[in-house]
């Protein structure tokens, strides 16, 4: 690890070893590999005391081996071990560099990603996918993103699906809107043991409301909560039908018009 920012070693560094760290520009500065202008404002990897910056674009390059790595000063390849066998880089996937840095994800959190996605290459780009989807309606991208790495390593994580036929129909019927939708489609296939019973219960609570999305996305947090579920909704009886238990309208039998 770097012994002042305590950063492993393999990330992106400047020619003089220190970590890159994300800033943002007060003023005009420059790419050091590709010589584009950085202006005031946006985002670059910088090293302040070499005075050394990269591009959002070149720093993916160079996490991802893309870009020619910085030579190590000589005293760092004199201090390894004579004979010891080249260590290999912790290479960023492009796929995830390009997610965290749209994002504005920290690179500790990238890192965590990549060695998530890692294990999961049969389905890397239904889980990528499902990710950019995810973190484009989330208030914090960074904390929902921390959240799917747990829901990873825990095995219950689900990328961008179909969803099953029964959630189509309720998602059609509803009008359900695409966060709904998703949202309603992960969590049913999460719960494969209680789906049938999740989806009923989600579903007798949608006939009668006016806000179907926001429905669905209460109930799926009172289910997971396993607290009490929301009450359903009754309608009121429509004025020209009478009370549906059996009573009759407020204008009487006789169908006469009550005076204003």
């Amino acid at each position: 690890r770097n012994v002042d920012s305590g950063a492993k070693g393999n990330d992106p560094a400047c020619p003089a070893g220190h970590i890159l760290k994300r800033r943002v520009a007060d003023g005009v500065f420059e790419c050091d590999s590709c010589s584009v202008d950085l202006h005031e404002g946006c985002c670059f990897y910088g090293c302040e005391p070499c005075d050394y910056s990269l591009c959002g674009g070149c720093y993916v390059k160079l996490a991802t081996g893309q870009l020619e790595a910085a030579q190590p000063p000589p005293d760092a390849a004199a201090a390894a071990a004579p004979g010891a066998p080249p260590q290999p880089a912790n290479l960023i996937d492009p796929d995830v560099a390009d997610l965290c840095d749209h994002y504005a994800i920290e690179d500790r959190i990238m890192l965590l990603l990549n060695d998530a996605m890692k294990g999961r290459q049969s389905t890397f780009s239904t889980d990528m996918a499902g990710l950019w989807e995810a973190l484009a309606t989330a208030r914090s991208p960074a904390g929902l993103l921390m959240a799917k790495i747990r829901h990873m390593k825990e095995g219950t994580f689900v990328g961008k699906v179909e969803p099953p036929p029964e959630v189509k129909r309720v998602v059609k019927q509803y009008r359900l809107d695409e966060d709904a939708k998703n949202k309603l489609t992960d969590f049913i296939l999460k719960r494969p043991n209680t789906a049938k019973e999740d989806l009923w219960e989600i579903e007798r609570r949608l006939e009668n409301c006016g806000k179907p999305s926001a429905v669905v996305m209460t109930m799926i947090v009172a289910i997971q909560k396993g607290g009490k579920l929301p009450e359903m909704r009754i309608s009121a009886p429509h004025r020209d039908y009478g009370d549906l238990r059996g009573g009759s309208s407020s204008a009487g039998a006789g169908g006469g018009h009550a005076e204003r």
